[in-house]
């Protein structure tokens, strides 16, 4: 028999006509029953069926309880924690981990066993000008939400730039809502009008059991025989909930006995709450009314500081919050806002606010409009800010510093941190709001696409196996692995690119070393695991959309053009070279892995260790002459290798995005947004007349970049910079270690000399150190590439990498700049302003 189930999906046909045909299962049982009757009866008994298993049924002596039950002493969390890992298996190392004391808690938490840490963040400058938050604050956030505090301190940077946020606290309420039943709508009546006269003697009974309690209004709300008495406090510094349950019940104590007085006047119901409070939830109550604190931050925006900061115009912005209007009332939501919420959980977390209360006091209403004169006017307002800088977990170690922070620690400063809270949810509402304006939301989230499923190499996939294989099969070692272990290093030299982009991919990426034991003995050694080109491309074209509208737009058109295309493989080429050449200053590679199917693009080579001025960017005081030279002598051998060698060059498989006259004057207005983000980012140090030479040289790039063609080019690393150079010493001397080699191009080979000396070198400097870097330069590739080289046209050439530096290097790395602080970036620029006026070009 086959009965139709919620397995079967088709349905069964009900019906007596003669054309229809009767189902199965009841014409077999009993052709005379009613089909339907016949279904449900055997649905019924299927469903109802004991699942297989005895069923267990716990009772007092067989429930298992946690044990130390109300014991807030080490020796009881122990027991516990003991207690959970016998009964789940889970180990709890983490959890475990704990610097709070126990004896602390007993007004905090129940049965503690250990801590959950949540990564705390600093987003802001904020300038808040409220009654009584004034200056400046840093706002702490708890959050495993990537991108929030980016989000919240775009938005403060553009309020902050627009003359601040006016916030004002207007006012707070606490409710307590018990409920009366009695015998008759008329006794309910009386007592309604009754219990609101007893506000003044109900707020004197009320002082006796709390010090910050107020009660300001008593309002009676009669439904049916049932009166909701609304008790509404002022809780001071308190957020109010506990506290006012405590008063609200001995108030109604002292009703009760006032009630005697009226004869046959009975409470046959009394609940000290009846869900009327509204607490922890959403409601229009609230809403209107109110239920914490209820606070207001305002600020005016103009269309300059709009476009500068949020990258969207004034009328833009105005536009997408009309449309999230509509969608908003379409959606029945209550007040309206785009993402308060986020900032409220995220502060409430790190500064000990009841969590719970983010569902009510994350209520806001957003309101925008422009002015005459095309600013954009700004309100938020929140109701029911349900807050505290007394007690609860404002107490506790961390949070209380985190209240510190921000001067919110202690009583008289809950009125502050209101004005603080909702002036930073308006500047991350701006800055949503902005980001969905200019696509940049979605861009921000936008992935790779692959049409099959890849299997990814894990990190116990790098297994003995593994480098056996990728050793044998690459041909580049005569190593023969037998053992394999993970090592703990403290630099691991993972470059910018990689870097990036594994903050963007969920999967294995970055520099693992390892310990090989070989038949050669134990050898050190980092695998290089590689990003894909597209997912270097993907995670910089997120970035240009966090930028500019407009500069995602050129940057999207342009993303396969800007030498990043072919990236994972090109350095896997470049680095399998074995010219003495190149090896002589690269680090020694075993092996590499190109497997497409896994996505998994692999170089296995020497664990750099005891180099010299090894990841000395930030720092390159110690970059004395001597080393330079040495780098210089280094470089100089390599670019010897293919040194106008160009159109044998171009046939490399491995090289499939290179630089051209025309691909740099088709990207002219590419360059020309770059520039105009760094004068936007970075006033302080890049300044107006700065971006007009910048536009100046952009202008001229098709006539320039031409000359450049004319030249010799070579194979160049394209990042030379102590961030992927070091040295070694050497019983020669010191000799150059190059790594990171993904965007290795053809280029003039002046264009690593400039950037290892516009990296290096301080402002001001000299113009004959110069020239003498330049002219070592020379006559080492003369040397090395058994070419004459005329002085004259090496240093025209020096000049032009300089502006191509300038041009689309620079700016590059000023947009990572918005993202990640690099020390080195204002230096950096300023000697490559210098380098540039040193050649006649005035910057």
């Amino acid at each position: 028999m086959r009965i139709n189930t919620q397995e079967d999906p088709q349905p069964l046909s009900f019906g007596a006509g003669e054309n229809q045909q009767q189902p199965q299962s009841a014409s077999l049982l009993n052709p005379g029953n009613d089909s339907r009757q016949q279904h449900w009866q055997l649905s019924y008994q299927s469903r109802m069926q004991p699942q297989s298993g005895a069923e267990l049924v716990y009772d007092d002596q067989t429930l298992p309880k946690v044990p130390a039950r109300g014991l807030y002493t080490e020796q009881a969390r122990q027991e516990r924690l003991a207690f959970a890992r016998a009964q789940t298996g889970a180990s709890l190392r983490e959890v475990e981990q704990t610097r709070l004391d126990p004896r602390t808690l007993v007004s905090n938490i129940e049965a503690f066993i250990g801590s959950v840490e949540i990564p705390v963040g600093l987003a802001g400058p904020l300038h808040i000008k409220g009654e009584h938050a004034d200056g400046l604050y840093y706002a702490p956030m708890a959050t495993s939400e990537g991108a929030l505090l980016a989000s919240a301190t775009r938005g403060a940077t553009a309020l902050s730039r627009a003359g601040g946020v006016t916030a004002r606290v207007i006012g707070q309420r606490m409710m307590r809502v018990p409920l009366f039943g009695f015998a008759s709508m008329q006794q309910a009546l009386f007592f309604a009008d009754w219990v609101q006269d007893q506000r003044q003697a109900l707020a004197i009974e009320v002082r006796k059991y709390s010090n910050f309690a107020k009660l300001v209004e008593i309002q009676a709300q009669v439904l049916g025989r049932n009166v909701h008495v609304h008790f509404v406090y002022e809780t001071g510094d308190a957020a109010g909930q506990n506290m006012t349950t405590t008063c609200t019940w001995q108030a109604c104590q002292w009703i009760f006995k006032q009630l005697q007085q009226f004869d046959g006047l009975t409470v046959l119901n009394f609940m000290v709450e009846s869900n009327l409070s509204n607490d922890k939830k959403v409601t229009y109550q609230t809403f209107i009314k109110g239920r914490g604190v209820r606070v207001m931050a305002e600020a005016v925006l103009s269309d300059a500081i709009c476009q500068r900061v949020l990258k969207v115009t004034a009328k833009q912005l105005v536009s997408a919050y009309q449309n999230f209007i509509t969608g908003s009332l379409a959606a029945g939501m209550i007040g309206f806002n785009i993402n308060v919420a986020n900032v409220v959980a995220a502060m409430f977390t790190a500064l000990g606010q009841d969590i719970a209360c983010v569902h009510e006091s994350a209520l806001a209403q957003l309101h925008l409009e422009l002015n005459e004169d095309g600013d954009v006017y700004c309100i938020m307002t929140m109701p029911s800010l349900v807050i505290g800088t007394v007690g609860g977990g404002t107490n506790l170690p961390q949070q209380r510093e985190c209240l510190e922070l921000i001067d919110c620690a202690g009583p008289g400063k809950a009125h502050k941190l209101a004005e603080v809270i909702a002036s930073y949810c308006l500047a991350l509402d701006l800055s949503t709001l902005a980001a969905i304006a200019a696509d940049q939301f979605a861009r921000a989230h936008e992935r790779l696409g692959r049409n099959r499923p890849v299997d990814y190499l894990k990190f116990a996939d790098l297994d003995t196996p593994f480098f056996a294989e990728a050793l044998h099969n690459s041909g580049l070692s005569e190593l023969r692995p037998y053992a394999v272990e993970p090592l703990q290093v403290e630099s691991k030299g993972s470059s910018i690119i990689t870097e990036l982009t594994a903050h963007k991919v969920s999967k294995l990426l970055g520099h693992f070393p390892f310990s090989l034991k070989t038949n050669s003995g134990d050898v050190r050694v980092m695998a290089k695991v590689k990003p894909l080109d597209g997912e270097v491309i993907l995670m910089l074209n997120s970035m240009a959309s966090m930028c500019d509208a407009r500069l995602a737009q050129s940057f999207n058109q342009y993303r396969e053009q800007l030498g990043f295309k072919g990236c994972h493989v090109r350095e896997l080429a470049v680095m399998s070279q074995q010219d003495p050449r190149f090896t002589r200053h690269a680090p020694q590679v075993y092996g590499v892995v190109e497997d497409p199917q896994r996505e998994a693009y692999v170089i296995i080579e020497e664990l750099l260790e005891d180099l010299v001025l090894m990841d000395s960017a930030d720092d390159t005081q110690a970059w004395t002459q001597p080393h330079l030279e040495a780098a210089i002598r280094g470089i100089a051998q390599v670019h010897s290798i293919w040194y106008g060698r160009e159109e044998e060059l171009k046939q490399q498989p491995w090289l499939v995005d290179y630089p051209t006259a025309a691909g740099m004057l088709e990207k002219r207005r590419l360059w020309e947004l770059l520039g105009a983000h760094a004068r936007e980012e970075f006033p302080e140090w890049f300044s107006e007349e700065d971006l007009e030479v910048f536009r100046r040289i952009v202008s001229g790039i098709g006539n320039w970049w031409a000359d450049i063609e004319r030249m010799p080019r070579t194979l160049i690393h394209n990042d030379f910079n102590p961030r992927n150079i070091a040295l070694r010493n050497t019983e020669e001397g010191l000799r150059l270690c190059a790594y990171d080699w993904e965007l290795a191009t053809l280029q003039l080979p002046q264009h690593d000399l400039a950037e290892l000396l516009g990296f290096t070198l301080v402002a001001p400097v000299d113009a004959a150190t110069v020239e003498h870097y330049l002219e070592l330069h020379r006559l080492e590739l003369e040397q090395h590439s058994g070419q004459a080289i005329d002085p004259e046209q090496w240093r025209y050439g020096y000049k032009l990498a300089l502006r191509d530096l300038l041009v689309n290097r620079l700016p590059m790395y000023m947009m990572a700049h918005t993202f990640r602080h690099y020390p080195f970036m204002e230096r950096v620029y300023r000697t490559f302003r210098h380098l540039l006026e040193i050649e006649g070009v005035r910057l």
